[in-house]
């Protein structure tokens, strides 16, 4: 399947697809499972290219099967937690010392994939959560390109920035996702303005829901103990049944899963036009018809049908207040009473 869609043809209206090589060095972060673990083992395997996998953690099942690798020469599996200042430093070091020592590399493009998410509504969420899922997505981000720029810069590279569908239209439940995702493609934005000059590329890329695919939601249960147990005991009450039977509904994402290649060969050559043609979009989406059929109507419809729209688009569980004490019939000695 790899060998198929790497001999695929992009049409002449897209533009030129420049051929990689062992030569082109290629740094992609949150490679532990799901789409980075897939975009790893496609550029080194499909596209012949020098892979620094960067893996939040170096004894994941991920990473493992990524260091069996390494005697290619073309993988390089290294640990970076975005949340570390000496971990991103680290990753410099090791990138600046690969193209160092071998002065036919280039570095051909960062890839900004690493990313947290939390599932509950903006109030369940405690602070460690909302703030956890804006400094990776966004600033741990940040922190990793700041700290690589100067070397894209030199070798005329380009930054891909893997955002999300929920930077598009913010989802219920996924407030804190929503808005480090939109963070991001803002952020994007600004810096493909800035980076042309430089001869840098800057594409933000979505590639549809990959949820059941990867990691990102697996501690999700445990997410769901923190909130509960940081509710007070007003909250416990009011939503008592509904965060129960919100939580049962997703305990489907949670576990960790072995990391599995992605198997769409449309999404895999999309990515590959976004790394390798000469003038790429500034935006690439890759999503089922129904993502598409939903972005077209929560772009013409008016707020109160978007806001419908997209609870049925979640299709998750919502919250139906109990009944009032007032008017529930109780029934005593054969009389009834509300």
């Amino acid at each position: 399947m790899l060998r198929a869609v790497s001999k695929l043809v992009l049409s002449p209206l897209t533009g030129r697809q420049v051929k990689m090589s062992p030569d082109n060095v290629i740094f992609i972060t949150g490679c532990d499972s799901g789409l980075g673990f897939s975009l790893a083992l496609f550029c080194h395997r499909a596209l012949n290219m020098t892979v620094i996998s960067a893996c939040h953690n170096i004894d994941s099942d991920g990473a493992k099967m990524l260091q069996k690798l390494s005697d290619t020469k073309r993988m390089l599996t290294i640990e970076l937690d975005l949340l570390k200042q000496n971990t991103i430093a680290h990753a410099h070091k090791i990138t600046n010392e690969l193209l160092t020592q071998n002065r036919d590399y280039k570095f051909t493009a960062l890839v900004n994939n690493a990313g947290v998410m939390c599932f509950g509504e903006f109030e369940w969420q405690t602070q460690d959560q909302f703030e956890m899922q804006i400094n990776v997505n966004v600033l741990g981000t940040m922190r990793l390109t700041k700290e690589m720029l100067p070397l894209v810069r030199e070798h005329h590279g380009r930054i891909i920035n893997v955002t999300s569908h929920c930077g598009l239209q913010a989802l219920p439940a996924l407030s804190c996702y929503a808005a480090s995702k939109a963070a991001l493609r803002f952020w994007n934005d600004s810096l493909r303005i800035e980076m042309q000059q430089y001869g840098v590329e800057v594409v933000n890329f979505i590639p549809g829901s990959f949820v059941m695919a990867s990691n990102i939601s697996a501690r999700q249960q445990q997410h769901a103990e923190h909130m509960w147990e940081d509710f007070t005991a007003e909250q416990r009450v009011f939503y008592g049944s509904y965060f129960k039977k919100f939580n049962d509904y997703l305990k489907i994402l949670s576990g960790f899963k072995a990391p599995n290649q992605v198997q769409d060969e449309a999404l895999l050559l999309k990515f590959q036009e976004a790394l390798t043609n000469t003038n790429p979009k500034a935006l690439y989406i890759h999503e089922p018809w129904r993502y598409k059929l939903y972005r077209v109507l929560f772009r013409i419809c008016p707020t109160p049908i978007v806001d419908w729209l997209t609870v049925n688009f979640c299709a998750m569980p919502t919250y139906e207040p109990l009944p009032s004490p007032s008017i529930v019939s109780v029934t005593t000695n054969g009389h009834t009473k509300q």
